[in-house]
């Protein structure tokens, strides 16, 4: 856009700002309905379009989806930024257009103005122009990185919920009782067995009476 063009583009809006009934006399854009994003009337300048913007938000909004308050802000702020690299460009002509007038009025024995001259008349504008570039690339990304970490995160999570398996009921088990062997029992020894005897004498600590030959 020319300088020319600038200047029109900014009476019109001072015009508007000066004479606020002619504003309300005209109908209510159905873009002025976006309430849960950007803020469409106070992201317009000069000759930017309203329904570029809310194209835009509607886009980006259909598709991250944002579910929650935190995916909302860095959708908001990925609209914002993209928004504003397009005004950059149209910022970028017109400094080409305004660095090439400022080149001529200098230089009044150059019949032409040529890409170089213009660069360098502009210099300082077009650095400061190119670190606005930059700081709007850079929020976009930092912005598009953790909306994407987010959103992975909560499909992981939701991925995990679904496959966990549920825990199984323990059947109790019982050893068969045959399997356990029992050492049999030793019968009682009979009145009069020598092993008893002998056992119990070697408890008690007394010695077997030895047999003696009878006396005739």
């Amino acid at each position: 856009m020319s300088t020319r063009q600038q200047r029109a583009a900014i009476r019109r809006k001072a015009e508007r700002s000066a004479n606020p009934s002619a504003a309300q006399a005209q109908p209510p854009s159905g873009f002025d309905a976006l309430k849960h994003g950007i803020v469409a009337n106070n992201q317009i300048m000069f000759d930017e379009s309203e329904p570029d913007l809310a194209q835009l938000d509607a886009e980006i909004r259909d598709q991250y989806k944002p579910a929650n308050p935190t995916e909302r802000f860095l959708v908001d702020s990925l609209v914002h930024n993209e928004w504003r690299l397009r005004r950059m460009r149209v910022v970028e002509a017109a400094l080409w257009d305004h660095a090439g007038n400022v080149f001529l009025a200098e230089h009044t024995e150059s019949p032409t103005c040529n890409s170089a001259h213009a660069f360098t008349a502009g210099a300082a504008a077009f650095e400061r122009l190119q670190r606005i570039v930059n700081a709007c690339e850079r929020n976009y990304h930092r912005a598009l990185k953790e909306l994407q970490r987010l959103q992975a995160a909560q499909s992981k999570a939701g991925l995990a919920a679904v496959k966990s398996p549920q825990p199984e009921q323990s059947t109790p088990t019982s050893t068969p009782l045959a399997s356990f062997r029992r050492t049999p029992q030793t019968a009682p020894h009979a009145p009069g067995n020598p092993l008893r005897a002998a056992s119990l004498s070697a408890f008690l600590g007394v010695e077997e009476p030895r047999n003696l030959p009878e006396v005739a």
